[in-house]
C-alpha cells in the first residue's frame, strides 16, 4: 500500500514538472526562461483589477501636487527599467502604515506613512525603484504561478493519496526563501534604476536605514522590507548591490534633493497616535543651540520621534541652516 502511494506521488510530481516545462516565459530582467502560468496580458489585467480593489479599501491621498510629484519620479525610473514598454501607475495612499508595494502589471503604491519618514527625493526614488524592480522581474507573477502550481499538486496529493501536510511544510519553506531572494533582487534593480536616472545608488542603503531605525524605535520587525537582519550599512550583499550600480556612468550626477523633498511633503498628513492626526511642518533651523528637545516643545510628538522623522535616530541633533520636520 505504501509503495503504491509513493508511486502515485512520484507520478504527480512528474505531471507537475511537465506542466512547469510547458508553461515558461522569458524574464525581462534575466533574459532566461522561467516558470509562469500567467501571460503579460493576464498580468496587466490582474493588476488593473487589484488596483480597483485597493483604492476602494484605501483611498489615494487627496493632494494632486504630491501625487504628480511621486508619479514624475516613478515614471523617470520606470522609463529606464527593463520593462519600459508597459504602463506604470504610481499612487500615494492615505495610509499611516510605513509601507510600499507593487502589483503585477505596473501598479505601484507608497503610503503617506512611509513618506513622512523619508528625507530626500533620492530616498523616495529608492523606494519606488525597489518596487519597480518587483514589477520588471515579474516577482508577483512568479509567486502567483508557483502558488497555483503548488496548490494544484497539494490538492491532488492530499485528496487522493495523502501526504498533503508534508508538501505544505515544504512549500511554506520554499516560498519563504523565494521572497527573500526577490527582495534582494528588487534592491539590486532599484539601485540600478537609481543610477540610470542619476541618483546615487547609496540612496537604497539610506532607505533601508530608515526602515531599520523604525524597527529599533518600535522594538519589533517591520512588515516592509524585513530582509536584512543586521544594519544595512554592514550588510555585505547590499554593499555589493550598491557597488555594482555605482559603476553606471550616470550614477551620482543628480543630487538627493533633501530640501526639495521636504518642501513637497510640507503639510503631509501624519498619524500621531490611534485616532489622532497632525501634519508635517517643515522649517529652517536658524539659530545655534536648537535641539530636538527644544523643537519638541512646539511639536505634537516627542524628541525621540522627531529624531526618527528627521533621520537622526537615536542620538542626532539638527544643524543650523538645515530644514527639519516637526508635527503640528
Amino acid at each position: 500500500m505504501h509503495q503504491y502511494r509513493f508511486t502515485r506521488f512520484i507520478s504527480a510530481l512528474l505531471i507537475s514538472t511537465t506542466l512547469a516545462l510547458s508553461a515558461c516565459s522569458v524574464n525581462p530582467v534575466s533574459g532566461k526562461k522561467e516558470f509562469s502560468l500567467i501571460s503579460k496580458e493576464q498580468e496587466v489585467a490582474m493588476g488593473a483589477q487589484g488596483h480597483q480593489e485597493i483604492i476602494k479599501k484605501t483611498p489615494p491621498y487627496n493632494n494632486r501636487r504630491l501625487q504628480a510629484y511621486v508619479n514624475s519620479i516613478g515614471q523617470q525610473l520606470a522609463s529606464k527599467s527593463h520593462r519600459n514598454n508597459i504602463r506604470y501607475t504610481f499612487t500615494v495612499l492615505d495610509d499611516p502604515a510605513v509601507n510600499a508595494f507593487a502589483l503585477p502589471g505596473g501598479y505601484i503604491y507608497i503610503t503617506t506613512g512611509i513618506m513622512a519618514y523619508l528625507n530626500s527625493e533620492g530616498e523616495l526614488a529608492g523606494v519606488l525603484g525597489h518596487e519597480i524592480g518587483h514589477v520588471t522581474a515579474r516577482h508577483g507573477v512568479q509567486q502567483a504561478s508557483a502558488g497555483t502550481a503548488a496548490s494544484i499538486l497539494i490538492d491532488v496529493v492530499n485528496k487522493k493519496w495523502g501526504g498533503g501536510n508534508i508538501l505544505n511544510q515544504i512549500g511554506s519553506v520554499a516560498l519563504s526563501g523565494y521572497g527573500r531572494q526577490h527582495e534582494l533582487q528588487a534592491d539590486r534593480l532599484g539601485a540600478e534604476y537609481l543610477a540610470r536616472v542619476g541618483y546615487s545608488p547609496s540612496n537604497m542603503i539610506d532607505v533601508i536605514s530608515v526602515l531599520k531605525s523604525q524597527e529599533q524605535f518600535a522594538g519589533r520587525s517591520s512588515s516592509y522590507h524585513g530582509v536584512f537582519a543586521t544594519h544595512p550599512s554592514n550588510d555585505q550583499r547590499l554593499q555589493e548591490v550598491v557597488g555594482a550600480a555605482k559603476r553606471i556612468s550616470s550614477a551620482g550626477s543628480r543630487p538627493a534633493n533633501h530640501d526639495g523633498y521636504l518642501r513637497e511633503i510640507n503639510g503631509l498628513k501624519f498619524r500621531i497616535s490611534k485616532g489622532r492626526y497632525g501634519r508635517v511642518v517643515v522649517g529652517n533651523v536658524k539659530t545655534a543651540g536648537i535641539t530636538f528637545e527644544t523643537l519638541a516643545q512646539q511639536s505634537a510628538v516627542d524628541a525621540r520621534r522627531l529624531r526618527l522623522l528627521n533621520g537622526k535616530y537615536p542620538n542626532g541633533q539638527p544643524k543650523v541652516g538645515t530644514l527639519v520636520k516637526i508635527i503640528k
